[in-house]
């Protein structure tokens, strides 16, 4: 069926307007005089060369002709919640990218600065009095009503053969405007549709599932959002202890314990969340806890109606017409996915721990029995490590796939270690630039996207981190290495939290006074310590086996 049904449109035919947002993958642009069933505004997102050389135009195509096989109450439903790819965008034989709808207005937040910004669940996965001031009072049960949304979103999507797959904070949008809490998916050329995926599956440092496991299933899906519901109530975005969660809701943190389990198959459905969900919706309260109030002590880880018939798809929009003012900021939001007619109205109601040595094998004795039974016993160890490091061979990490986890000599674990070292050379120049065009107000959006951007590095480096089997090393250096990057990263994500506090109302005294400048000093502060005393730990290994020694400012 390829190409059947996938509406397609020149380029040349777009008045593209305000660039929107851009990322990895590519940009997006708001498009001109143009509406989709004269109501939504339409987006365009154009793709990188180098993501258009991975492109799989076949799929991209059956995700477009997708929705003009469903009934028309799937295209609202789907309308309304996700802004799925709706038209290609070629030049030429080319396909360059798509169409789709723009963020709706309830799903923007306006920034101090007077910006309107995608109200992704990032925003909520801080401290109250950050939450607080960027979104405004959110309460525990706007929060279940939320989650409630969303896992009935997710449920609806798998029935329709869609896999999220990489469930990040940011491309999940939130909305507290209506009568109940809402919930809309952006970057949905990134989901898979009944097994295929125009682009290669990726996952958000930090929202990994667990020992390599592919991300394009449902009972992937299933763990995040398990993650999604205990990290709302830690109000961070590290963490898997569902004590906070189980204080507002036992039941509801049953399915999260159980949604966290390493063996996929079992983790409850979706559906089997609704019911639980909903009693909690209805029952909890409207203020947080004392404890709550005050932030984590300790670190863990941060019905609308049926469209206007209109001429077509990508009809003409009058001036008249047409919202005004900006509208989002991130790649992944915008263009529905109905091709012509009016859809129905009414809604749809349906620290990680440190690496254990192994116990020594050698046996100091006279008896060559027993040294020939140690040594039998560690054959078999070698064997069933190796064994299990294959099992977890499915996952996309590089690194996973050359063997970390079934090292077994001192040399292999340090190489490997050296090997992941690297990866975070220079990351410290471009923060450290940052901070200090932060303190002197001066591009503070672009300090912005370093500091998050270095934030989900230092992410990605801890999860590889805690794949490494390190056992032959000193006892305290992968726990020192882990604390350091962590806190790096808590450090990155409050300086995050300075732009948003001081933009609109930038002075370096505003940005030395804000509370999120207090709590990156301290992160930083600890940091500094675990980096100093992991160096100590890691030159001398470092030295034996002629690898790079370090300074504690290289990490």
């Amino acid at each position: 069926m390829t190409g059947s049904g996938a509406a397609r449109i020149a380029r040349s035919d777009l008045v593209l307007g305000t660039a929107l947002g851009g990322g990895g993958q590519g940009k997006v642009w708001a498009v001109e005089k143009r509406l989709v069933n004269r109501k939504w505004p339409v987006a365009y997102k154009e793709y990188k060369p180098d993501s258009q050389g991975q492109l799989r135009i076949d799929a991209l195509e059956r995700m477009v002709a997708f929705l003009p096989g469903q009934p028309l109450a799937v295209g609202q439903w789907l309308a309304e919640h996700a802004a799925w790819p709706a038209a290609l965008v070629t030049e030429g034989s080319q396909v360059r990218g798509f169409l789709m709808r723009q963020i709706p207005d309830e799903f923007l937040i306006t920034m101090p600065s007077g910006d309107r910004k995608a109200a992704g669940f990032e925003f909520l996965l801080n401290s109250l009095t950050y939450v607080n001031k960027m979104v405004g009072n959110v309460t525990p049960r706007q929060v279940f009503g939320l989650l409630l949304a969303f896992a009935d979103t997710l449920e609806r999507l798998h029935g329709l053969g869609v896999v999220a797959g990489d469930l990040s904070p940011k491309n999940l949008l939130f909305s507290l405007s209506g009568p109940r809490p809402s919930c809309f998916l952006i970057d949905c050329d990134a989901m898979g549709l009944r097994g295929d995926w125009v682009l290669k599956p990726v996952q958000t440092p930090g929202w990994q599932l667990p020992d390599g496991e592919a991300p394009e299933t449902p009972e992937g899906d299933r763990y995040k959002f398990a993650l999604l519901a205990v990290r709302l109530f830690l109000h961070e975005q590290h963490g898997k202890d569902a004590a906070a969660l189980r204080r507002m809701d036992g039941a509801v943190a049953d399915l999260a314990e159980r949604g966290l389990s390493r063996t996929p198959t079992d983790r409850p459905a979706l559906s089997d969340w609704l019911d639980p969900l909903r009693r909690a919706f209805d029952s909890a309260p409207v203020t947080w806890p004392a404890a709550a109030q005050a932030g984590p002590q300790t670190a863990t880880g941060p019905t609308a109606g049926a469209p206007t018939a209109g001429p077509g798809l990508f009809g003409t929009a009058t001036s008249s017409t047409r919202p005004a003012g900006p509208r989002g900021t991130t790649v992944g939001g915008q263009v529905p996915p109905q091709t012509s007619g009016p859809f129905p109205s009414g809604p749809y109601n349906p620290p990680r721990s440190t690496p254990q040595r192994t116990p020594s094998s050698g046996r100091v004795g006279a008896v060559v029995f027993w040294i020939v039974l140690a040594i039998i016993a560690l054959i078999v160890w070698q064997i069933a490590t190796h064994s299990d490091s294959g099992s977890s061979s499915g996952s996309s990490d590089s690194m996973s796939q050359s063997g970390i986890g079934s090292t077994d000599t001192r040399e292999e674990q340090a190489t490997v270690l050296h090997t992941l070292l690297a990866q975070n050379t220079d990351r410290r120049r471009g923060v450290s630039d940052a901070v200090r065009s932060m303190m002197n107000c001066g591009d503070l959006q672009e300090s912005r996207q370093v500091f998050e951007d270095a934030a989900d590095a230092r992410a990605d480096l801890v999860e590889k981190l805690d794949r490494l089997s390190l056992d032959q090393l000193a006892g305290d250096l992968a726990s020192d290495l882990h604390s350091a990057w962590q806190s790096s990263e808590e450090a990155d994500r409050s300086y995050v939290r300075v732009v948003d506090d001081v933009s609109g109302n930038c002075s370096t005294s505003a940005v030395t006074g804000s509370s999120a400048w207090q709590d990156a000093t301290s992160a930083s502060a600890d940091a500094t310590a675990a980096k100093k005393d992991f160096v100590a730990a890691w030159n001398p290994v470092a030295r034996e086996f002629g690898l790079d020694t370090l300074t504690w400012t290289d990490l």
